[in-house]
Parts: structure tokens; sequence; C-alpha cells
């Protein structure tokens, strides 16, 4: 080629002429799913049509949308004042180079290769003819055929790595042609059993005087000294561009890593850094040198999964990525990074959602292939010492962010111990945040969480519930939900609706299938125990005590009713001390309603036992009574809290015998509820109930005068049947039922009431 501009004319038609100037661009609140492979700095970047991005087919990776000037398959190979180059693989396998200059324009450019010099010099491989251009001063060098393997360039500099002999043995030379003169100088000076087997340019730039360097590295073979297999070694440095000698082999930094494939470097005015294998953990870091001083920075790259890239230095500043599969998900997105060198320990800081490829221009700023929050395309790092991204080209291919489907049932049961709820979403891509928001319609409690997304299996964001809400049993009954994604420039949300069920417990007051607990202390202020729904870590627990509220030493007695009126939350009976009984409501929420009168004369009776159904096995709240002359009466219930019960049938007499009589439901598992009572020397016994009337007693066991209130709890353990809390002053215990007359109890520990033996006057 005769002339600069017959030269420059070859290298920027390709056959055709195509300029697309880049319009004004308005920035879509999405991020584009990027199908492409991790370019290191100074190498090819080959992208495979098969990793087209969602929404593009392979015929379309090549040819930006309409205003656009960036395809979805370009990746950035080389940057300088002249604005940066492109390389992109169409469908047919093919290689397209194209020069995006500043003004906006792009232009097709010969060539299949193209190589990052850390200059405004373009170096290409064109079916192996090298050439080189500086489209910012008009130079260029006539092309001349490769000699070996390129391994990359520095400004107007190649560096070929050629074969010696059948063996892997190769070495390194500089090439440059000058004014027509092709100069090759050997740079490999191997000492003693060393051979080089391979090689590559980790980065190009400047030192700290401004002079043109090149970052090399190499790996290569030496004799065992006891006669086994050759040892790999490696070795890398920075030489000047371009270098008239051997590279001397003090200026060799050995042991730098021997996997060339993965290993990544860059060289600055400022820095020299260089990611490897960690010698003493799984993983790699990030070994940062300075110019001038001794202060290396020795990092730890943990936060990317396999391994790292450095895509360059800017300032004091490394970023960094994961090195991306080619033939991996072409889903996952692979965050740029950011490390302050100047710190001791730095952090890693997100730069931008996606990183695929980078260049280093001579300015010292970074020029970016990938995705922020807001935009896909170029970006420039660094200007004016600027970190945030700049965008210089924009795809316009942007998908946005969707929430594809959500995984809940509509309904669930919480009554086995242990059961979960599964909340699970599939995103149209990965990389966003998902916030679950549970409500439950009547009482607004929420519960509001992040779902995450498992490495393994089908990577779906999901949360398994475990049932709790506002610290207690969650309330039974409808909730609505709703799953929030977002990137931080954009969200998706869906929502739907739950309903939470378990059977009824008669000591529930909030209606959340547990156990409560009414306790009046000394002053005269009653307060409700929310125990969980089943036991955590094998025992009874409170979750929750609430103040319900004072002027409780009015009644005598206080006793949990069960339900007076059919519903699915248990009330309450207190006689005061005029002998007038009272009925409380239960209003589902722990608190209760406006007491109602039922009626006077009930100061006559020593004992209330409330709560189980006796006899007509209709899941009433009976009641039964022992009078001060020992006689013990039955009343049935109406379902009426205002008339909560039918009048009184006599049962027997002598249970003035008994100090404490407690009703328990059915422990047995026969028809009726049972009663256990205590007598004045500390025994408890149980009265069996088959339905009809009560069975001749049997002993459950002595000293029981340790305790000043025992209570029919309900299903404190989650095995379905009804169990007993003793309280009193040496320690508050769950007596679990066995489900038989014998044997009919196994004492438990629980931290219910735990130090407060002697707080309550009253436990119900």
């Amino acid at each position: 080629m005769g002339s600069p501009a017959a030269f420059a004319s070859a290298l920027l038609t390709n056959g055709r002429n195509v300029n697309h100037r880049i319009s004004g661009r308005r920035l879509a609140a999405a991020l584009l799913t990027l199908a492409t492979v991790t370019a290191v700095t100074g190498t090819l970047v080959a992208v495979p049509a098969s990793a087209a991005p969602a929404g593009a087919s392979a015929g379309e990776r090549c040819a930006p949308a309409a205003g656009r000037s960036l395809p979805v398959g370009a990746e950035v190979v080389a940057a300088g004042s002249y604005g940066f180059l492109t390389s992109c693989r169409d469908e047919n396998g093919e290689t397209r180079l194209s020069l995006h200059r500043t003004d906006g324009t792009v232009t097709p450019y010969l060539g299949q290769q193209a190589y990052d010099t850390g200059s405004d010099w373009i170096v290409t491989d064109n079916q192996g003819s090298i050439g080189a251009y500086n489209p910012a001063t008009n130079q260029y060098s006539t092309s001349f055929p490769a000699g070996g393997e390129i391994v990359g360039a520095a400004h107007d500099v190649v560096y070929e790595s050629r074969s010696v002999g059948d063996g892997p043995e190769r070495e390194l030379y500089q090439v440059q042609l000058r004014n027509g003169v092709l100069n090759r100088t050997k740079l490999t000076d191997t000492y003693g059993s060393e051979r080089e087997t391979g090689h590559k340019v980790l980065g190009s730039g400047t030192d700290a005087n401004g002079r043109p360097v090149a970052y090399l590295s190499t790996r290569g073979l030496r004799d065992d000294p006891t006669g086994g297999r050759p040892l790999t070694y490696g070795w890398s440095t920075v030489v000047p561009v371009p270098l008239g000698s051997v590279v001397p082999a003090e200026a060799k930094n050995h042991n730098t890593g021997t996997d060339l494939a993965n290993l990544s470097g860059d060289v600055t005015e400022k820095h020299r850094a260089l990611v490897l294998p960690d010698q003493t953990a799984p993983g790699y870091r990030l070994y940062a040198t300075p110019t001038t001083g001794t202060a290396r920075r020795d990092v730890p790259l943990t936060n990317v999964p396999g391994v790292p890239v450095l895509a360059g230095v800017v300032g004091d500043t490394a970023f960094y990525a994961a090195k991306r599969d080619p033939y991996g998900d072409p889903a996952v997105l692979t965050p740029l990074y950011a490390l302050d060198l100047t710190q001791a320990a730095p952090v890693p800081r997100k730069v931008m959602e996606n990183f695929s490829s980078a260049a280093r221009p001579a300015d010292g700023t970074l020029v970016v292939r990938g995705a922020t929050g807001t935009a896909d395309g170029v970006f420039r790092i660094g200007r004016n010492g600027d970190l945030t991204p700049e965008l210089l080209a924009d795809t316009g291919a942007v998908v946005a962010l969707k929430v594809v489907s959500a995984s809940v049932p509509g309904s669930v049961s919480l009554q086995k111990p242990g059961t979960t709820v599964p909340f699970a979403v599939a995103l149209n891509r990965p990389g966003a945040a998902v916030q679950l928001t549970l409500t439950h319609q009547r009482t607004g409690k929420k519960l509001v969480t992040q779902m995450s997304a498992p490495l393994g299996g089908d990577g779906r964001p999901s949360y398994s519930w475990n049932g709790i809400l506002d610290g207690i049993s969650a309330p039974n009954g409808a909730y609505s939900w709703r799953i929030t994604a977002t990137d931080g420039a954009q969200s998706d949300t869906v929502s739907g609706s739950l309903t939470v069920s378990r059977t009824a417990d008669l000591h529930d007051f909030n209606d959340n299938g547990s156990t409560d607990l009414l306790a009046r202390d000394s002053a005269g202020v009653l307060w409700r125990d929310d125990l969980y729904d089943w036991p955590v870590a094998g025992q009874v627990k409170p979750a929750k005590r609430t103040r319900i509220g004072s002027g409780w030493n009015a009644y005598k007695q206080i006793e949990a009713a069960g339900t007076l009126d059919g519903g699915a939350t248990g009330d309450l009976i207190a006689v005061d001390t005029q002998g007038v009984l009272w009925s409380y409501t239960g209003k589902g929420d722990g608190t209760f309603g406006t007491r109602v009168r039922v009626g006077g004369g009930w100061g006559s009776y020593t004992q209330l036992a409330a709560g189980s159904d006796w006899q007509t096995a209709d899941r009433s709240s009976d009641l039964f009574a022992a009078d001060t002359s020992g006689v013990l009466w039955y009343h049935r219930a109406t379902g009426d809290p205002a008339k909560p019960y039918f009048p009184r049938v006599r049962v027997g007499g002598g249970w003035n015998a008994y100090n404490q009589i407690t009703a328990v439901g059915n422990i047995v598992g026969d028809v009726g509820g049972e009663l256990v009572a205590r007598d004045k020397d500390g025994v408890l016994w149980l009265y069996q109930s088959d339905g009809f009337r009560f069975l001749p007693r049997v002993r459950v066991g002595g000293g029981w005068n340790a305790f000043t209130q025992l209570v029919g709890a309900g299903d404190l353990t989650g095995d379905g049947r009804p169990d007993l809390v003793a309280y009193g002053p040496g320690g508050t215990y769950v007596y679990r039922a066995n489900g038989t007359v014998t044997g009919a109890f196994t004492r438990q520990t629980t931290t219910l009431y735990a130090g407060e033996g002697g707080r309550f006057t009253s436990v119900s």
C-alpha cells in the first residue's frame, strides 16, 4: 500500500461503507442480560453466536438497533483518543471489527482479531497479516506476516510466541515495523534447564516517566533435580517498548503463576497489578505493587465465583470481575467491582451490574463493555478522576426486569409441627434483590424479608416461612403477599393471597393456634403469655407477653372458659368478690370485649374447672363447679355468652377432699373430657370420662402440693392431645399427656414463668 490514505482506506472499508451517527439516548431503566465472554486486556474477544442475549437472535448480534450505534454482541477490544474499537462474531461465525469514533461515526475495520495496545495504535490480525494504524495521527505500518502466535501488543509493537522444534518449547519475540523495516527481537533468554512453553501480554501503558511499557508473562518447564517429571515455573516483568535485547534475568519476577489462561494484570504509571491463585487457600488474590514505595497490596478476591479477571487499574483503583464462561448460562451476570489500593484492607465496591470486556487507552481511563442499572453498552471510567461509569455507546437492547412467575400456595395448614410455607419466584434474569411482604389482613401485622437465590438448583429466589409473625405464631385467616424484585434502577411486583388455618385451640385467645395463658399479678394486672404453636428445640416456650389490663383483683376466681360462643378462639369467665359471674368474649386478637353479667350466687363455689367438653362431644366448653359442701356440679355450655350455661346438674359429692380441680380435656383419647383433682396430701387423681359419667378415679402421683396452680392448657406439644401446666414457687413445668390412664403425664421443663413462681396469684 503506497500511501497512508490508501492504507487507512483499506482498513476502514472492509468491502462496504457504513456510517452510524449516535443520536440522543434516552436511558431506559433496565438492564440487559448479556451473553458475552470476558476479554482479558491484550487478547482477542471471541463471542460465540450461541451466547446471544435474551431477546436477540444470532442474526441481530452484530447489527445495532435503530437509532443505536452498538450491537448487543459487540465487545470492546481497543480504545484511544480516537474512540474505541469493537469486535463481534456474527451468526456465520465471522468476526467483525468496527471503529467507533468520538464524533459518533461507526466504520467497519479490516481484520479478524484486534489487540489492546494501551495507546492510540490499533493492531489487528487479518488472516495472518499484522497491521498497525494510529487513527489519531493517521500513522500506519504496512502489513507483515505473523511469524508465530500473536500473544499481545503494546503501542505499535507486536509480541510473538514461536515454536522451537517439535516439542513444547517456545520463544518470545518482539516485532516492530518502522519506516518499512521489520525488526524481530528475541526476548527469551532461558537459564540452565529452563524451557519456556507459553507467553502472554498482560497489559501495556506508560511508566512513571511517561515511557511506553509492556507487562509480559511466561510459563515454562525446568528439570527436577531429583530426576522426576519436569517442574513448571512462571515469571512476569515490565519492560520498555521497544526492548532492544533479551529480558534480563534480574528483571524477571518468578513464581507468578503458570496458568496463563487465568492470569490477568495491568500496568500504569502508578501500579503494577496481577491476579494470581492464592497460595494459602482456595481462590485468587490481587497483588498490586506501586511504582514508587513498598506498600504492596495483597487482597483476596473472594466475592466473585470462579476465576477473577482484572479489567484494569485507574489511578489508585483496581477494577475486577468474574471471568465469564463463553459456553455458560448467558443469563448469569458478572458485576464489576472496584478496590481502593490506597487502603490497607480495601473493601470491594460494585461499580457495574455486568462486565464482559475492557480496553486501556493512553489517558489512564478504562473503557468497559458492560451494563449499569440503567443502560447496557460501552462506558468510560476515570475521566477527570470520576470513577462513575460514563456511557459512550448504548445498545438499546434492554430487557426490563420481570417476575415471570410466583409459586405460593393458596392455603396452608400450620397444624403439624415444623410446617413451613414455601415462597418462590422466577425472574427473567438474575442479579435482582427480591423482597417478600406478607400481611395478615385482619391485624395488619407484616413480615418483610429478603428472598435468597440458591447457588444450586434452579436458582429461583425463595423463602421458607416458619409460621412466625411479629415474634409469635402467626394468626389464622387471610393474608396478602407481595413480592418485589429490584435491581436499583427498576422493579417488578407480583401479589396474591394466602389463607392460614389450624385446628381450633380453645385455650387460644388470638387465633394463632397456640395456647395462651392468663396470669394475674399481686397488683391486679392481668397478663397474657402467648406460647409458640409447637415446641422450640423440644421445649415449650413463651413467645410474647402482653398486658391485658388492671383491676382484676376484683375477682376471686378467673378461668379460661374455652369458647362460649362457638367461635375459634377462647373466652374468659370470672367470679367477683360478691359472687357474681361475668363472661368476657375473646375478640380473637388477644383482647376481650366488655364483660357481660351472667348472674349471682356463684360465691358458694370454691372450685371452678372450665373449658372442657364432658358429655356431648360437641366441642362445647362446659363448666364444673364444686361447692362448699363438696358437691360437684356440671354446667353444660349453651353457646350464648350472655347466658353461657344451662342449669346445673349434680355430679356427686365428696369433692371437698380436693383443693384443686382442673378440666384438662380429652387426654386419654376416649369420648369426653377428663378432670384432674389434687387432694390435701398433694396426690393428683385422674377422672376419666366415657362421655356420660366419670369412671373411678386413677392415681396419677404425689408431690403436687408444690404447685399453686394447675392449668388445662390445650395441646402444647403438637401431638394432638391437650396437656397440663403446673405453676408454683419451685418452678413451672409442662406435663405432656401420654394418651393413657396410667402414666398419664410426662414432665417437661419450660421457660414459661421462669423465675416468677411467686409473682402471680392466678394462672388460667
